[in-house]
């Protein structure tokens, strides 16, 4: 059983993962997860509240599928499991599922005010379940992390995160409104599906992905978006309202070059 948030199942969490999955094919055992849901700064009070995703729940469990995952646990994290302690978290939530191997990341916390450490996990498996800390992964000696992702969201270095995420950041919404511009632009509003984090405000070179098909376009972020986005996109005239899509944000662009992009656009087609 792999341990942990896992938002953004970033670089360092899929290391995680595929730990507990390789340990699960030679002890031939189910792969499973334990992850929690809402943040737990939503529950215990905390200078940093984390109130958007980098992979919303819905998100999480089509990645954990796709990655192999035989099971999964969502625990509810709310003020009775934040009280309870590490050595009850132990009995409760891994002896009690049989759990035969846990692994987290060498950091992980659990119980009241994170008391419980890999350490103390290990204790308390004693001679029921084995104990695997997979160690830190950094880029550039910086540590792999959901934090550190979304400072590169809020700083808008959009161009940075697959270092981290192992591709470029995304976010999944339904078409909501077309509309046709000059020299062949189409603009769109996207409704966001899912509480998802927005990079800083500004215009971002992005990809649309639709069907299957990616297209090059525009989105645009200012500080009152919500949870419609505004793009526009260039040589594309099967876009219909209510079509699923996604965005991956590829890099901000300075104003000076957003009449470039388009005209790049234009040379493409």
């Amino acid at each position: 059983m792999a341990l942990g948030f896992f938002d953004g199942i970033h670089l360092g969490h899929r290391k995680i993962i595929e730990t507990a999955k390789q340990i699960a094919i030679e002890k031939n055992l189910t792969l499973a997860v334990m992850t929690f849901f809402p943040h737990p700064s939503q529950i215990i009070q905390t200078d940093k509240k984390v109130c958007s995703y980098l992979s919303p729940l819905s998100v999480k469990k089509e990645i954990f599928a796709e990655l192999g995952v035989e099971k999964l646990f969502i625990v509810n994290f709310d003020m009775d499991f934040a009280k309870i302690t590490h050595e009850q978290f132990v009995h409760q939530f891994l002896k009690k599922l049989m759990c035969k191997h846990a692994v987290a990341g060498f950091d992980f916390t659990f119980g009241y005010k994170g008391k419980g450490n890999m350490q103390r996990l290990e204790e308390g498996g004693k001679g029921l379940f084995e104990v695997t800390a997979v160690s830190e992964m950094k880029y550039k000696n910086k540590k792999i992390s959901s934090t550190m992702i979304r400072h590169l969201l809020i700083s808008g270095m959009v161009h940075e995160i697959p270092y981290y995420l192992g591709d470029y950041y995304s976010i999944l919404g339904t078409i909501h409104q077309l509309s046709e511009q000059t020299k062949g632009a189409k603009s769109f509003k996207i409704l966001i599906n899912e509480e998802y984090m927005l990079p800083k405000s500004g215009i971002y070179d992005a990809r649309l992905v639709l069907e299957g098909s990616i297209y090059n376009c525009m989105i645009h972020i200012s500080e009152k978006t919500l949870n419609i986005l505004e793009g526009a996109v260039i040589g594309f005239d099967d876009m219909s309202s209510d079509e699923i899509a996604k965005i991956k944000f590829i890099k901000r662009l300075p104003i000076k070059d957003i009449k470039n992009f388009f005209e790049n656009m234009q040379l493409a087609i």
